[in-house]
Order: structure tokens, then sequence, then C-alpha cells
């Protein structure tokens, strides 16, 4: 969604207040249907309204409100143009128009178009919002903060200037000031939606997930369905690992507006979380077009490709990745593992050594080189990275479980820690060996086996500074920061210069909350070496989050003077003013440096500079310039296509997208890109056409035979994507065409024959355990409960432990009243204790008379997905049975105060009822 890009352009809450002008029954059925949260059958009502009724502001009005809402921003303007003209309330008319001219930055015709009257003064400041907005399009900041201030003075006490003002204070690095604007909006509109998802975003940005976590919640317990708010939480979920509760929040989107790419991409994270690489590649490919537009979504693609043993799609994606974020070092680690897999060590010890010669590499890197050098036969080298990698990350438990478990090539901890005795005995004194002997025991996850090898590191090696430092890292896994402190600190007081006990210190402090101390630690480190790593990391990072921007700044300045060959440093400083607001600094320090040209990395960030500058014809050249030094860069070929495409220049663009087809001829994203421009500049007819073309040069190429159905769906004509995926996957059998049909079925509402495609494909491919899983969900949406339970034991057969087909199988067998409900609803939970294993084992102790049990676990479900109804209402119920009775009214009150629907709102409220009789 185009409009995003602008910061924080957000539209109005509109959801079920649909004004009641009910003499057209399209109109009325459309209200229903936005109700119900069904924008697409919404849109088709608002159509027939519209057609029966030409004249019908309010229908034009909501027709383009709800086609903003699902991405066309075209039909959005000319709906609410008409909407405008037929004398529609100009208070919702001209916000609407301005939002959908904004969405296709059509920011010079916002400009000529709208202009305050002088007469309304709420409706002017709304005018000069938008105005501001189009100016910062335009790339004339100063512009906008005049427009948005005059938007204050005219409506002093309206939200929407307000915000636009933090907006572009945040966007400054002025996040306090940000907050100050968001906090005075707020205090003048407690409820506002808009103020609360801005301040949730600013603390985000300070850091403060807990404090963004809280707003959201308190937002989502008044408004359940604001889809904004559900992404923006999950997105916040998913970084604080609490999976179950972002799911709650990802399903309620995808249950909204099915479909909805930003829902779909972390879906797709969550997915590789859990190591579900197969659902997550099948959801990534529903949104491949997409892909190019999420920062980090090429590397996610990568990942999950290489976990499934697609590694030519892997190499592609992480190339792609590397080419848009140069800076990223485990892009670079992905493709020396990649590179392993080729049985290509030499170009896995060229890749990481260029990396690492940069300033660049940590613990990992260094120990993929080492392997990379053991492989060539570069013994020594080896020995030195793996040294580097253990001093570099001593206090990670984690990461140096991996590592240990990476060395001895299996994975298996136990195999892992005897392979390292033995090895400490043929090398005593080796304090690599011993450091990865203790994190092989800590992978067991039994903390005396780690205590018992440090035993062991320091029998043979005596108690040096490396095994002191492994005690303190032992108090950190047992979660004692106060002991872990003290040890860092008396390794410090012997060995003041020692480096990793140093950096531990520092994050101990952090920890603590002590960030004044450990600043203090890491400008220490730098004060000696300006480009230490992680120190500079580490520091720099926490000024940028700060909002200490030039302190960032001049750290890596005098970190590159310092290692003025670093083109790392160069880059992270480069982007470091472009995100300051400051590209001007930015192209002025890449234009210093010598063979720039020659250098993908400066010309990336030369690019970069010149698009924020809007300079595009000279950051089009620069593209072009990164295609000559390496063609394989899709990342610079796909910006070049888009400058092309902004341009009209559609001939150029088409042949920018063979060119790269030659070198990569079985790419998908670039043939989906073809058909795409074709179908911008000729329309559907022509779009259809060259697809086909496409599919008879390389009849092989499965995955071509989608494009038709992805044009389809693209151009909004749904029923024909369905036919047009019907008639490929019949012509030539896939899971990815599969996938697409069922998800088209259900996005037209068809979910009995997406269900019948599913079982279809089941038949003939019964090792497909993820059209499988995917069938049991839709059998458990439509009840069918047999069904499900029949398909859940055929995955579980495969997959027996699977904590989520343990729990979705549980549950179907508690609704049934099986008695092996509590069993196998134990097992998930132990497996995977979190929000929703933690409700099904509550809910099924509960029902079945244990409240005493099930209660605490419903407490922790109610904490942890507090914004379920239905998770309230279990853990309700559970209050009632312990005789927590006032609780239970509480909690019950908010439950069917909920304007969501579930199925035992009636429960609910029948429960609430019975309580305030009694």
């Amino acid at each position: 969604m185009r409009y995003r890009s602008l910061g924080w352009i957000l539209t109005a809450v509109w959801l079920g207040v649909l004004p009641m002008t009910a003499h057209a029954d399209d109109l009325a059925d459309a209200r229903k249907a936005i109700q119900k949260g069904d924008l697409r059958a919404a849109q088709i009502d608002l159509r027939n309204a519209v057609r029966s009724d030409p004249q019908n502001a309010e229908a034009h009005y909501w027709l383009g409100r709800v086609s903003l809402d699902l991405g066309d921003a075209v039909a959005a303007e000319r709906e609410a143009r008409a909407a405008r003209d037929r004398g529609f309330d100009p208070h919702q008319a001209v916000p609407l128009l301005s939002q959908a001219l904004l969405a296709q930055q059509k920011f010079k015709d916002l400009l000529s178009d709208l202009q305050p009257g002088g007469k309304d003064a709420v409706l002017d400041a709304s005018i000069l919002v938008a105005r501001g907005y189009a100016e910062l399009g335009l790339k004339d900041p100063d512009k906008a903060q005049a427009n948005f201030a005059l938007a204050e003075q005219t409506a002093p006490n309206a939200v929407e200037p307000l915000l636009a003002s933090a907006r572009l204070l945040a966007s400054r690095g002025d996040l306090e000031g940000a907050l100050g604007k968001i906090d005075r909006a707020i205090n003048a509109q407690p409820k506002s939606t808009e103020a609360l998802l801005a301040k949730g975003e600013i603390l985000r940005a300070k850091g403060d997930i807990t404090g963004a976590l809280s707003v959201l919640d308190q937002m989502l317990t008044d408004q359940p369905g604001n889809i904004r708010a559900l992404l923006d939480r999950a997105g916040l979920l998913i970084a604080a690992k609490q999976m179950d509760k972002a799911k709650a929040d990802i399903d309620a989107v995808m249950k909204a507006t099915p479909g909805n790419v930003q829902a779909m991409y972390l879906t797709a994270v969550m997915q590789t979380e859990a190591k579900d690489y197969k659902n997550a590649d099948t959801t990534l490919d529903k949104i491949s077009s997409f892909i190019p537009r999420l920062p980090r979504a090429y590397f996610l693609q990568a990942v999950v490709k290489e976990q499934l043993g697609q590694n030519a799609q892997s190499e592609e994606a992480i190339r792609r990745y590397i080419a848009r974020a140069p800076n990223d070092l485990a892009a670079y680690k992905l493709l020396a593992r990649l590179e392993f897999a080729k049985r290509r060590p030499d170009l896995a010890a060229d890749t990481l050594s260029k990396v690492i010669e940069s300033g660049h590499g940590d613990a990992e890197a260094y120990d993929l080189l080492g392997r990379a050098y053991a492989a060539t036969g570069r013994a020594d080298d080896s020995v030195k990275a793996f040294q580097k990698a253990e001093a570099l990350a001593p206090n990670d438990v984690g990461l140096q479980t991996r590592l240990a478990s990476a060395r001895m090539g299996a994975g298996e901890a136990d195999a892992a820690m005897g392979d390292l005795e033995h090895t400490l005995q043929l090398a005593p004194t080796a304090p690599q060996v011993g450091e990865a002997l203790f994190f092989a025991a800590l992978a067991t996850g039994d903390l005396n086996k780690a205590a018992n090898a440090i035993d062991q590191v320091r029998t043979a090696q005596g108690a040096t500074p490396v095994v002191e430092n492994l005690e303190g890292l032992l108090k950190l896994a047992n979660l004692d920061l106060d002991g872990g402190k003290a040890k860092f600190q008396d390794v410090l007081t012997k060995h003041p210069d020692f480096l990793p006990a140093q950096i531990n210190l520092a994050r101990v402090a952090a920890m603590q909350g002590k960030s004044a101390d450990a600043e203090q630690i890491l400008s220490g480190i730098l004060d000696k070496n300006p480009a230490s790593e992680p120190a500079l990391t580490m520091l720099a990072a926490q000024y940028a989050q700060t909002n200490r921007m030039p302190q960032a700044i001049a750290l890596l300045d005098k970190a590159h003077k310092a290692q003025p060959a670093n083109t790392r440093l160069l880059t992270s400083l480069g982007d470091l003013y472009i995100r300051s607001g400051k590209p001007a600094e930015a192209l002025a320090l890449v234009n210093k440096e010598k063979g720039v040209d020659s250098s993908v990395d400066l010309l990336n960030l030369k690019a970069a500079a010149f698009m924020a500058l809007d300079q595009k014809d000279q950051a089009r050249d620069t593209y072009s310039q990164m295609l000559k030094v390496d063609p394989t860069i899709l990342t610079a070929r796909r910006a070049l296509e888009g400058l092309l495409l902004q341009a009209g220049d559609y001939e150029h663009a088409r042949n920018l997208i063979k060119e790269g087809l030659v070198g990569n001829p079985r790419n998908y994203q670039l043939y989906q890109d073809y058909v795409m421009v074709d179908l911008k500049a000729g329309g559907v007819d022509t779009a259809v056409a060259t697809a086909k073309q496409l599919q008879e040069q390389d009849r092989d190429f499965q995955p071509a035979r989608a494009l038709i159905g992805d044009i389809y769906e693209a151009a909004n004509r749904p029923a024909d994507a369905v036919q047009a995926y019907q008639e490929a996957l019949t012509a030539a059998p896939s899971q990815m065409l599969e996938a697409r049909l069922v998800a088209a079925l259900l996005r037209t509402g068809q979910g009995a024959a997406a269900m019948k495609a599913a079982s279809d494909w089941i038949a003939q491919h019964p090792d497909d355990m993820v059209t499988l899983e995917q069938l049991a969900d839709l059998q458990i949406m439509a009840k069918k409960y047999d069904d499900a339970v029949k398909n859940l034991l055929l995955v579980l057969a495969k997959k027996p432990h699977d904590p989520i087909a343990l729990n979705n199988l549980a549950w179907v067998y508690s609704l049934q009243g099986n008695k092996r409900a509590e069993a196998l609803a134990q097992q998930a939970y132990i497996l995977s204790p979190g929000g929703q294993t933690a409700d099904t084992l509550g809910w099924i102790l509960v029902s079945g008379g244990d409240a005493q049990r099930g209660t605490p676990l419903l407490r922790q479900a109610a904490a942890q997905a507090g914004g379920d109804p239905r998770i309230l209402y279990h853990y309700a119920v559970g209050l009632k049975d312990t005789g927590q009775k006032d609780e239970a009214v509480k909690l019950l009150t908010a439950v069917v105060a909920n304007k969501g629907q579930f199925d035992e709102k009636a429960d609910a409220q029948k429960l609430l009822d019975e309580l305030n009789k009694g």
C-alpha cells in the first residue's frame, strides 16, 4: 500500500459507523458487509448502488472509502470526486480525496486541487495537513512544516494537525518532540484512533516495546477490530517472541481482510520462527509481487528456501537482499552457507573474508570462515577464525550453542559435548575448545552439565580470564544478573583489557536499565579503538534509538576516519545521514571516495542519496551503473524498473526485465514484473497475451503457469483468477498452483469449494503435509470436526511433535467430548507453552471440573492473548469456578461489550446475567 511510505497517512476508522440511509437495498447490504469486515462484498454492493443511482453521493463516498482500504487508490479518487461534486459532506469527501491522491503520489495535483477556502476552519485544517503531506512527497519538509503549523493555528483543538507535526518531527529524529505533539492530541481527544496508533509507533521507535504494547492493548480493548492496530501489535509481539498473541492478531486481520499483504508477511515470519518452512514458503509465494516493498522479505525468502533445500532460489533471493541491504552481515553468512551447499568452500571463504576484512564480522561469520578454511586445507587460518568467533560472543548463550553444534557438524548437543571433551584432552590449553565445550553443555538444557564443563576447562587451563568469563556467563544463564556482573568486574580487575568481559559487563548494565553505565563502558573501548566491534555497533544503536543522531553520526565519523578504507563504516555513516534527513551529506561523503563507479556498496549509497533528494534522473543513472558492475543485482534492476515505470517508459522497463531474464531465465519475480508492466501499459488482455508467450517459451517452468491468475488478481477480477488457477492446476499440477487456487477461492467466499480443491489435491498427493494442515484448518472453520480429526491424525503420524496440530486436535476432541483431549493439550503446552496452548489445556480442565489447575493456565492465556474475547470468556469461567465472582463479572462485562462476534458470546452474556442476579 503505497500511501504508507509517506509516514503515517492514516485512514479514519469507519467500520460499523456507516450512516443509516437504508432506502437503497444495495447500500444496506454494503453496510452489513462492512460491519462484518467483508470489504470485497461491500465493494460489489456499493458498485451496484452507484450503478442504480449515479447521483447518490453517499454511495460514491463509501465506494471510494472501501476502494482505498482495498488498495485501489485510482478508484478511490474517482469516487471521492464524485461524492464531493454531488454535495456529500466535504469533511469526509475532501479527506478521502486527499488520501487517494497521496496514495498515488499525485502531490502536485493535490496542491492544485485542494486549497483552504477560509470559511470552515476544520475543513481548512484538514486541507492544510494534506498539502503538507504533498510537500513532504515533493521533498520539501520546510513547506510541509509551514502547512502543518498553519493547520494547528486554524483548528487548535483538532488532532490531525498535531499528528502531522509529530510525524514530521519523528522523520527528523526528534522522537521526544513528536511524542509531545501526540500527547497534546490525545489530551484533546483521548479516544482518537489516529493519535493512539501514532503514540504506539513513536514508543516502538524509542525502543519502549512494553509501552507501545500497552497503548495498543488498551486501544484494541476499545476497538477490537482495528486492522492497523492489530498489525502493529502483531509486529511488536513477534519482536517480543510472543508468537501466540501475535498469531491471534494476525488471524483477526486475515478474517477481516483476507489477503492482507502485511498480515501474510508477518505470518511467514512466524512460520519461519516455528520452523514451518513449507507453509512459510507458500505464504511468501502468495505475496511475491509485494516482496520488494517489504524491507526484509527477500532475506526471509532466502532463509525459507534454504531450509527447503531450494538452494538456487535461496541464493537468488539473498543476492537480491544484499543488493538492497549491503551492510547486513546475516545475508553474507547465509550466502556462505549456500556456497558450502554447492561444495564450494573456496567461494564461502572469499565471501566471508571480504566482509570480515571490512570490519563487519561477528562470531558466526568467523565460525563459518573457520570451517571454510578447514575445508580448503588452511588449518592455521581456520584456528584463528574459530578463536575470534568465540572471543566475540562469550555471553551469547544461544549463539555459542549454535556455534558449537555447527563446529561438530551435527547440531546435537550431547554428541557435540562428547567430541569436545575428546578435543579438550588433545588440546587442553586451547581456549576455543573449552568455550565450545561449555556452550555445548548449555545446549543440553542442563546447567549442572555446564558447570561441570567449566570445571573440566579450569582443570585443563587454570583460572584464565576466558574460564572466569564463562563462569559469569553461567550466572547469566541462571538469570543471576548481579552475580554475572560481579564476575565480569572481577575479571576486569585482574585483566583490565579483556574485551569479552567488557562487552559482557556493558550488556548486563543495559539489561538492568543502567544505560549510562553501559555507554560509559562502550565509550571507553572506543576511545582506544574507534572501530572496535561490537562496541561501535552497540553504542551507535543506543544513540540512534534514544534520538541522539548527532552523537551516532559523530561516532561513525570517528570510526570512518580511523579506518578510511572500511567501506562498511562509510556506508553506515552515509545511511545515518540519510536517516537524519541529510542526504546531501551522504552524497558528499560518497563522492569523496575513489572507485565509486566500480563499488556496488558505494553506488547503492549514492543512489539512495539521490532518491532521498528526489533526483530521480541521477538515481536512474546510478542504478544503471550498478547493473554494469554486477548484472545479477536484481534489486537495482527492479529499482531502475520502478523509475522507468514512473516516467511512463514502459518499453525500456520491459527491456530491462528481459536483460535480467537472460542472466536468470527462471526468475518468477521477473516473469511477474514483466506481465505487470504490460498490465499497467496495455491492460489485462495485453498482460495475459504476454503471460502466454512466456509460458510457451519455457513450457517446463511450471511457476509461470500462475501468471495469468496473478494478472487477474492484480486486476481485481477474482472469479477469472479462480478459473485461471484451476486451468493451470489441471494442466500442470503443483503445490504452488493448488495453494493459489485455494486462496483465490477463499477470497471469493467459496469456502466449500476451497475445501474440495484441497481435498482433491490431498487425494492425489497424500504426503503433502502443508496442504493437509491447511485442509484441516478449513474443516475446523466449517465445523466439519470428524474430517478435521482424520487429517490432523495424518499430520501427527508424520510430525508427532507438532504443537499446532496437537493443540488443534485437542481442541476438536474437547468439542466432541473425547477424553484424549486433555493429554494431547498437555503435550502441546509442554512443547509450546504459549497463550493458545494454555487456553486449550486450561479450558479443557475448567470445563471438565478441574478449575484449580485450569484457571492458572487461563490466566496465562489471558495475559498473552488478552485481545481474544474467547480466551477472556474462558478465563472468566475459571474465575467464577474458583470463587472470584467480582473479577469474573468485570471480565465478562468487557467480553460482552466487545463488538466482535465469537461462538461463545451468547454463553458469556448468559453467565454474566446469572452472576449479576446472584
